[in-house]
């Protein structure tokens, strides 16, 4: 099982710029960590310094008891980096296979390594295309790919739904998540989208401006917003609206939107809908999003 430390890191570069103040957290037993943030708050220095592509300013890391570096020596890393130079010239199996010896493999143990990547990531129709004439989206596959090479078990991810289909996301978490199960390995997911993985997420980093001013599971980030169901009533009348028995409401355009902060005060609410149904138009009932709690916690950092 993998255990990562991080204590008290810093990355300031030339000319001043802060990059990441004092971020420090342990990862242990978790096989899928978001690392969230708006742009420029850090996440790709934090991911840099983690797998010892660049050193701390100050700080240190460990990974199972070593640095980054002996850690990456030992072949325990796979990057997908947001975007990447590809060798454009070499087809997608030239690539995969050219990067599978890099990395070590046998020449028998990286051709079966890269058929076996190219299957998982339904490349078979341009395996042996030149990858300069590959679209955005299949570019991003072969990234995506090269970053199980060598079966690593640590697994950094920048972004790597962007530009996919949808077909293709569903497959690529389907894959990402058997693979993590089975080498008992942990992957670090840098993205926007929150929602997409809520499901899989074990925790949730975020960062601002360098800080990490979150560290927790998803439940714990969807409780930052203080309420647990969003209900709105469509109104025919608002007659009765002051027996409405909750107070964290809004109420414009003849439609509430009442914050639930619990499943006795939603028992409530559907016991006021049936009891004044005849002016009541409509209503729905939905949970807040990951993304909406997220946004919160980057309004709480902003006033921090």
């Amino acid at each position: 099982m993998i255990e990562i430390y991080v204590d008290d890191v810093w990355k300031i570069y030339r000319g001043g710029v802060i990059a990441l103040r004092s971020v420090s957290f342990r990862l242990y037993g978790e096989r899928l960590v978001i690392l969230a943030g708006p742009n420029g708050a850090g996440k790709t220095s934090l991911i840099r310094v983690m797998d010892g592509e660049i050193s701390p300013s100050k700080g240190y890391i460990s990974i199972n008891g070593m640095t980054p570096d002996e850690a990456r020596l030992k072949g325990l890393f796979g990057v997908m980096p947001q975007e990447a130079q590809l060798h454009e010239y070499l087809s997608v199996r030239e690539y995969l296979y050219y990067l599978a010896l890099i990395k070590g493999l046998r020449f028998g143990e990286a051709r079966k390594e890269v058929n076996r990547l190219i299957e998982d990531f339904m490349l078979s129709d341009y395996a042996d295309k030149k990858i300069v004439y590959l679209s955005g989206g299949y570019k991003k596959r072969v990234l995506l790919a090269q970053a199980f090479i060598g079966s690593p078990q640590i697994l950094f991810l920048d972004e790597p739904t962007v530009g996919l289909d949808p077909e293709m996301r569903m497959r690529m978490w389907s894959i990402v998540m058997d693979y993590l199960k089975k080498y008992d390995a942990i992957a670090i997911l840098v993205t926007h989208y929150l929602d997409e993985v809520k499901e899989y997420a074990d925790r949730v980093l975020v960062l601002y401006r360098g800080s990490l001013i979150f560290n927790g599971t998803t439940k714990d980030l969807i409780n930052r917003l203080g309420y647990r169901y969003r209900v709105k009533i469509k109104l025919v009348s608002n007659k009765y609206i002051d027996a409405l028995p909750i107070d964290r409401y809004s109420y414009r355009d003849s439609e509430i939107e009442a914050f639930v902060r619990s499943d006795d005060e939603l028992i409530k609410i559907m016991r006021f809908i049936e009891m004044y149904r005849e002016y009541i138009a409509d209503f729905s009932i939905d949970r807040p999003s990951l993304e909406e709690s997220y946004i919160e916690v980057l309004r709480f950092g902003e006033s921090s």
